[in-house]
């Protein structure tokens, strides 16, 4: 009887041991199989919704060149309505556009002065981070950006028509 008391506690004091890895927030991620391989999930239709809609996202773009200098370049904040529109700043100028879910992609619409095409994007999830991978056939599976962090309501006081 007292050996299966002894294997009890020492498996449960093994058992303690046991952690869960932590994200390494410093490591910068290119494409979506280095997430998946870190541990990321990727965010459903609802999911999306529920963390970014009527939020304010802090953002980076990902220099896939691996050559960025200034750690504040290709930052941008954006305001995610959640009646659909969006305000989205990138340091430069102010862009007014709508978002919505297909499926499990946001894509979003902006009204530049030259017309672009939708931006649809695969949202990944890791630790306390979303990571925005890109849907275009040249850049399938890349990270296009990383959400540096997220407020509730226009933190940023961004315009929104």
């Amino acid at each position: 009887m007292t050996y299966k008391a002894i294997l009890l506690l020492l498996s449960f004091s093994l058992a303690s041991c046991v952690t869960t890895p932590a994200v390494d927030d410093t490591k910068t991620y290119y494409n979506d199989q280095e997430l998946i391989a870190a541990g990321a999930t990727q965010l459903m239709g609802s999911d999306i919704v529920g963390s970014f809609a009527g939020n304010t996202l802090y953002g980076k773009y990902v220099d896939h060149t691996k050559s960025e200098q200034d750690p504040n370049a290709n930052r941008w904040v954006e305001f995610i309505s959640g009646d659909g529109r969006v305000a989205y700043y990138d340091f430069t100028q102010l862009v007014q556009g709508t978002w919505q879910i297909r499926t499990n992609l946001i894509c979003f619409n902006y009204q530049f002065e030259i017309p672009q095409p939708e931006n649809c994007f695969v949202v990944y999830g890791l630790g306390d981070g979303h990571f925005f991978i890109s849907t275009r056939q040249q850049t399938t599976g890349d990270i296009v950006a990383t959400i540096l962090g997220r407020k509730n309501g226009n933190a940023a006081g961004l315009e929104l028509k």
